[in-house]
Parts: structure tokens; sequence; C-alpha cells
């Protein structure tokens, strides 16, 4: 999701009066803008990053996500995804010193996830945390931030939060958000398949990848194998079975699930939800880095609070 871009201390300023009056938090620490890394949604850019070191992710709040066997599907949606304030300390460490370096401690519309998944292996944690701006020709927000969770200097988990002036408008930039996420561009046509579960499904090639995409309950899915004809059915397999223990938000607009697959072994994957709520976008992510990508992703979705000091 980043790209760099600093600003000047009157449009910071500004940004900051505007964070408060819209109720999203505001506030972010002086500094250069890290190296890009390939986990910042392309329609926007990051404003003055803070960086630091964690002792861990800490996740005492949630359990770790567990395999599903279940052939049924049942995506049900929880009705928070942000609106239910939390205390700082349902929250993991990681999270907690990641908000507090943003600035937006205890103020209500700062969302973070109460669930973090676990990075693979036992290196050392650490956080990227910015805020965003939108870019020239990207939805255009009023404000936002984003949080990368690495290990061993590499993304395993993110998450991030963009405030829009309207509902309606944060519900209408859902397909942009996707569109710059790998495997985002949304499928049309292809031949009919049957899920593991039933349900009906797609399966068509977008440029030289094959995808699987379906719809249901107000949320679209979709499984990218990039760069060849081989069907992702090991993948889609793991995402209905996930589905099944799930409870994505509520989404104001039509969610999106992508969970791109960018080596044929299975071994690159990136699994990206994306939905809209009381006019914020929100957008988490998960690497093959993380511990169960893609139950962890769905966790960490629907774990997203307003996060209170």
């Amino acid at each position: 999701m980043p790209n760099s871009r600093t600003y000047g201390y009157a449009l910071l300023s500004v940004t900051a009066t505007l964070f408060l009056a819209t109720g999203c938090g505001g506030g972010s620490s002086g500094g250069s803008p890290p190296p890009v890394n390939n986990t910042t949604n392309a329609t926007h850019e990051p404003q003055n990053n803070t960086t630091a070191l964690s002792n861990g992710t800490g996740n005492s709040s949630a359990a770790n996500p567990a395999g599903n066997n279940a052939s049924t599907q049942n995506t049900s949606t929880s009705s928070q995804g942000g609106s239910q304030p939390a205390d700082a300390s349902a929250f993991p460490a990681i999270v907690q010193q990641a908000m507090t370096s943003l600035g937006k401690n205890g103020f209500q519309g700062a969302d973070a996830p109460t669930y973090v998944p676990k990075p693979v292996g036992s290196g050392s944690t650490s956080y990227n945390a910015h805020n965003t701006q939108p870019s020239a020709h990207g939805p255009q927000f009023l404000v936002g931030y984003h949080v990368d969770l690495l290990t061993g200097g590499q993304p395993y988990a993110s998450y991030e939060v963009d405030h829009f002036v309207s509902t309606s408008q944060a519900a209408s930039s859902l397909s942009s958000f996707a569109s710059a996420v790998h495997g985002g561009a949304m499928p049309s046509g292809g031949t009919g398949i049957l899920l593991p579960n039933n349900h009906s499904a797609q399966m068509t090639t977008v440029g030289n990848s094959t995808v699987v995409y379906w719809s249901d309950n107000g949320w679209n899915f979709q499984v990218v194998n990039e760069n060849t004809s081989v069907p992702p059915t090991p993948i889609v397999d793991k995402l209905v079975s996930a589905l099944a223990s799930a409870s994505l938000p509520s989404s104001d607009g039509v969610g999106r699930v992508i969970v791109d697959n960018q080596n044929p072994s299975g071994a690159d994957v990136t699994v990206t939800v994306i939905w809209s709520r009381d006019g914020n976008v929100y957008e988490v992510q998960t690497t093959n880095s993380a511990e169960s990508p893609i139950p962890s992703a769905l966790e960490m979705a629907g774990s997203m609070r307003a996060y209170w000091s």
C-alpha cells in the first residue's frame, strides 16, 4: 500500500483541524517518508511517516484463526467494523504503539484492529505508521492513515482507514481502492463452476491471470492466479473454508475480498479485505509472512473498532 510525500507545516495544520472537525482523529509526527513498499494502496500517498520498533505483536484479546472444515458457507457480517469503540487496552501492544505514534489516541473515528495475526517465524517485529493523502487521480478522501506491521522488515499485515465527506462517496470509492490492489481488477464473464459448498462461481481470464470469483451477502470474492492458466483451486478451497466461520464487517457498499497469488506454488499470497462504513473506507491486508493469511485477514477485518485511549 504506501507511496511517499511530505507536506508543509501550514497544510498539516489544516489537515489536523479537519481531522478533529470530522471526528476522524488527527496529528502526526514529523520526519521523512520511509521507502515505498508494496502494501500501500496506489490511490493515495503517505504523509509524515513514523517508524518504531515494537516488543512483539501481543494479541491476548483474540484467538488465533482456526481451520474450518465445514462444507457449507455461512458468510455472516458483523454490525461493527469500526463503529463500536473499544478501550486502548483491548488492542494488541503493537497496534497501541502505532496508533499512539499517529497522535490519534482518544479521537473518535480512529479505527484499529483488536486482532492481528502472528508473523511466521520468531523474528523481531516493528510497525510503520503514517498519514495518507489522496493522489491526483484517486478517490478524494479527506484524511486517513496507514499502518504496516513488519517482521524482518517485510510486511505481514497492514490496515488503513480513509475518511470521506459522506457515506455515499466512501461507498462509491470501493472499486477504485480495490483496483489498485494486486489482482483487484474486477473480472466479468467466464465459465460457471461450483465451489466446495455448492455455491455458484465464475472462472475467467484477466490478462494472463486466471480468476475465480463470486458474490454473496453484499460482498464480492475473487481468487487470482497471476500469470498462469492454472485455476487457483486450492486457494479457492481455503477461502471458502475460512468464510464458513468468518464474521465480516457490515459495509455501506459492496465489500471486496481479494486473494492474489503471485507464485504458482501458492507461496506468495496477499489477502486484501476492503469495505466502507459511516464515511470511511477500510482496507486490511495479510501476506504469506503471517500465519494463516486467509483466515487471519478475515478475522482482522472483523475486529476493527474505534480506537479510544
